[in-house]
């Protein structure tokens, strides 16, 4: 609670959110301009390839016959029932404009079926194709539904009829055709007798509500039966969407969630800290970038990984050593000689690597260092630092032997190194060595000749072999890879210490980019920071 507040109160903090957006936005340039872009492009694209298409409307006023009783008193508002049957019957009348009874009447009219742009069927079409009929009357009439629309205007009772056909004189055709036939179909006998009968009447709201439109319109009639208001005329102009809208539109939508996904991801990262300590309840010392893991580089590579401390002494990686180095000085409780283990939860999180770098870093500093390959089954640091050793720790121990005959001096840095064993197989069982008398007696030997010694072990989680190393040190420090190991699992490993718990110094964070890196992400890096956010989020889930 201490931390939170103090984190709440940092000085900082009001300026930190602007800085922190444009830094975000600088290291994600390149997918911050380059997907709008793309998008951009691939909207201009797809526009261009598909074919234009015009509307044409016509307006149609519905019959008296279609429409509901004149309410008794044609002064007072309409009571919910009339408006309710007034846009049932409206309804009623699109439902007919839209029957596939009309359509056939049109497409037998205006001949149709023997169309190429009636012969192709829609996408929509397509996809449901095993579940409907594909013979050329139903596919005409699914081209024919594609491209219309029929929709009331306001609350009045005019009816818009609108077509939609990459040829202009066929839209408005086939628009006027389908007003034609509506209108023709009506009874001129019953149109007469009801035109009769609401000349007897009060017109309803809805009749009033068309009389304003008419006058909108420029019509000043009254009329007994359905008839065409305005006949479609042909459209000068594609109807469709504009392509140079629609390409800025998907830009500017696609920059804007560029910038925020940015400013996300570098929230993420900068809030790293207090979920580490808020999860595994201990100090967060430093970050480590994404390196290669261990078992998977080649011998140069893993034997310089092994000292990029030394090979890059200014490089993030660099930094973050000294930066633990420096918070396990302020962690010593003044002894002479100090044990520093160093373990990770799962093979490949970046251990070895780590303790070795603190090792050189430790000697360069003038500290008289001792390194220790304590995985004695991976053997990694052997392999790295001193593939030829004929002889390690382990052999030492089942021999009875001196350890300190085969303590190896890098003669760069002067730290000393002391492998894990040789390649021939060793009889004694990695378990009984560390439990052996001649182990601690070797260890209080090394501690009288070193004043730090760094203990490389193995995963937490895959033996034993930590926990009885855990004995002999003063200081833990835990390594996990944050955004591909689960918190759980971290938690887990941590758990494994038992009564060394207090022995943890901190924990550091591996396989992720240094918060203070402001250098341009590459295409990848930023593929793999949101792949790696999307199973952290997953993982805080299942957790």
């Amino acid at each position: 609670m201490a931390d939170d507040k103090a984190y709440a109160d940092a000085p900082h903090r009001t300026g930190f959110t602007i800085t922190c957006a444009r830094g975000a936005v600088l290291k994600r340039a390149k997918a911050v301009l380059l997907v709008p872009l793309v998008a951009a492009f691939a909207a201009f694209l797809v526009l261009t390839l598909m074919p234009e298409r015009y509307t044409a409307s016509a307006l149609i006023q519905i019959g008296p016959r279609q429409m509901p009783a004149a309410a008794d008193d044609p002064d007072a508002l309409p009571a919910p029932a009339t408006f309710e049957a007034e846009r049932k019957s409206i309804e009623k009348e699109i439902a007919a404009l839209q029957s596939a009874s009309l359509m056939e009447r049109v497409i037998a009219e205006l001949k149709l079926d023997d169309d190429p742009e009636f012969k192709k069927q829609p996408l929509s079409a397509v996809i449901l194709s095993p579940f409907t009929k594909t013979d050329s009357q139903a596919i005409a009439r699914e081209v024919f539904r594609s491209g219309l629309a029929v929709q009331r205007l306001h609350n009045s009772s005019l009816i818009a009829v609108r077509y939609s056909s990459p040829d202009a004189a066929k839209a408005q055709q086939i628009a006027n055709t389908i007003a034609s036939i509506y209108v023709a179909g009506e009874n001129p006998a019953l149109a007469a007798s009801d035109a009769t009968k609401l000349s007897q009447s009060e017109p309803t709201a809805s009749e009033r509500a068309f009389s304003a439109m008419l006058a909108e319109y420029g019509y000043a009639r009254t009329l007994s039966r359905a008839q065409v208001i305005q006949k479609a005329q042909m459209p000068s102009e594609p109807a469709g969407a504009k392509k140079l809208r629609v390409t800025a539109i998907t830009a500017i939508s696609s920059l804007a969630i560029m910038l925020a996904l940015a400013v996300l991801l570098e929230r993420n990262a900068l809030l790293r800290t207090r979920k580490v300590e808020k999860t595994l309840a201990c100090p967060h010392m430093t970050t480590l970038p994404a390196m290669t893991s261990d078992g998977d580089e080649d011998a140069t590579a893993s034997a310089r990984s092994a000292r990029l401390i030394v090979a890059e002494p200014a490089c993030p990686y660099a930094d973050a050593v000294r930066d633990a180095c420096s918070e396990l000085a302020k962690r010593t409780d003044g002894e002479s000689t100090r044990v520093i283990l160093v373990a990770s939860a799962l093979p490949g999180e970046g251990a070895e690597s780590f303790a070795s770098n603190m090792a050189h870093h430790l000697a360069v500093a003038g500290e008289k260092t001792l390194l220790v390959d304590c995985d004695f089954r991976s053997k990694g640091l052997t392999r790295q630092l001193s593939p030829h050793a004929t002889a390690g720790l382990l052999d030492q121990i089942a021999n009875h032997a001196p350890v300190e005959k085969v303590i190896l001096r890098d003669s760069l840095t002067g730290v000393h190194f002391l492998p894990a064993s040789g390649p021939a197989p060793v009889s004694l069982a990695v378990p009984a060595a560390l439990r052996s008398l001649g182990f601690t007696a070797s260890f209080q030997s090394l501690k009288a000749r070193f004043s730090t010694i760094v203990l490389a072990a193995p995963p937490l989680l895959d033996t034993t072999d930590a926990r009885a190393l855990a004995e002999l040190a003063d200081q833990i420090v835990f390594l996990t890879a944050w955004h591909r190991t689960p918190h759980a699992v971290a938690k887990k490993a941590l758990a494994v210490l038992d009564a060394h718990q207090h022995k943890v110094a901190g924990a550091v964070l591996t396989d992720i980019s240094d918060e203070s890196d402001s250098s341009l992400m590459s295409f990848g890096a930023i593929f793999r920071e949101i792949r790696r956010a999307t199973r952290l989020v997953s993982f805080d889930r299942a957790a």
